[in-house]
């Protein structure tokens, strides 16, 4: 699982395996390490809510997408769910993305488990 931030946007990426696993309600973790013993983690779970949830707590952040929702995605073509968040500023913008294979990386960068990008061109 991939993921970018940019301004007040999560996106996560996912490939078919993480897609495979979220679907059958596994939470998905990835943490970066830093020097001096610190971390930033972050996990993507589904649940039995009505809506989308986010927050960041002890060095985490939490993503929690309503079940419904990431079954309809996983068993279909749509590349993405997106969705906003109050925050008192500007919302947080979150986005949970079907990775597609990178047509102009460098090799070590590829995954194999990639989504197809034709699959992309069914949906735009």
């Amino acid at each position: 699982m991939k993921l970018r931030i940019r301004a007040n946007t999560l996106r996560l990426r996912l490939n078919q395996k993480e897609v495979e696993k979220l679907a059958a309600g596994e939470v998905l973790r990835e943490a970066i390490e830093f020097p001096g013993s610190t971390s930033l983690s972050y996990l993507l779970k589904v649940a039995q809510a009505a809506e989308a949830q986010a927050f960041f707590e002890a060095g985490r952040i939490h993503i929690i997408v309503p079940r419904v929702q990431i079954l309809h995605w996983a068993e279909n073509d749509e590349l993405g769910i997106y969705f906003q968040l109050p925050t008192g500023a500007e919302p947080l913008k979150i986005a949970v993305e079907k990775d597609l294979v990178c047509i102009d990386g460098p090799a070590e960068e590829q995954d194999p488990l990639a989504f197809p990008r034709e699959m992309a061109e069914k949906v735009c």
